[in-house]
């Protein structure tokens, strides 16, 4: 039976349907592993000072039987490179993973990268994640601009006429995406958090929106079809 590993940031996470924290987001069985003594990186020198922090959890993951690895943190992606030769199974820390087979499914048009902050993403997490924005057109947008979305970082809880403000303001970000460069081919959600209400808006999308739950499913079906 496939099962995903999932390393967990110390405090408080969101406990919301589409977050890495809920039980009701993966229809497959999880484990949680909380990394002591981590935190959210503030620059790549902070994800990397946490390293062996990141890889005894992820062994530790592995002897409890996941055969997926992922983390609640898009930024650890930082270290995809690092983690995944550190254990036997496939590990994937974001979505920016996906980003090149992405733009092969919609004919080599750019493909939109949407983040929280976007000053936190760029060419070194591309780096990490297998491709470089010179062989990738991309264009970068963010919901950090957004009060709905830093009320939600700052709580972790959504409310109904929260929940409602977040789907406006992220339909907003991507329109911003669109309207920058109108050929945009396709959206990748780097954020973990955006999944919280990305369900919601993807019938209004006029782009295929690809996040870490459509990248989890997929490694996860390399071992058992998702359903």
């Amino acid at each position: 039976m496939a099962v995903l590993g999932i390393l967990m940031l110390e405090g408080k996470m969101a406990d919301v349907p589409g977050c890495m924290a809920s039980a009701e987001t993966f229809p497959y069985p999880v484990i949680r592993h909380v990394v002591r003594g981590s935190r959210t990186p503030l620059s790549p020198e902070e994800a990397f000072e946490m390293l062996p922090l990141y890889v005894e959890a992820a062994r530790s993951l592995e002897a409890a039987g996941a055969t997926v690895i992922t983390a609640n943190c898009g930024l650890i992606a930082l270290l995809q490179k690092e983690l995944s030769a550190a254990v036997n199974v496939p590990v994937v820390t974001s979505a920016l993973t996906l980003v090149p087979a992405v733009r092969r499914l919609v004919g080599d048009r750019p493909v939109g990268v949407l983040t929280f902050f976007t000053s936190a993403v760029g060419e070194r997490n591309y780096l990490a994640s297998g491709w470089s924005s010179a062989d990738v057109p991309v264009v970068l947008g963010g919901v950090g601009e957004h009060e709905s979305w830093l009320e939600f970082l700052r709580t972790k809880e959504v409310t109904p006429s929260l929940r409602e403000q977040m789907r406006r303001d992220l339909l907003s970000a991507v329109e911003d995406m669109i309207a920058r460069e109108p050929s945009l081919g396709a959206v990748v959600c780097e954020c973990t958090m955006l999944p919280a209400v990305l369900d919601d808006v993807r019938p209004s999308l006029p782009v295929p929106v690809f996040d870490i739950l459509t990248a989890l499913d997929w490694a996860i079906s390399g071992f058992e079809r998702v359903r």
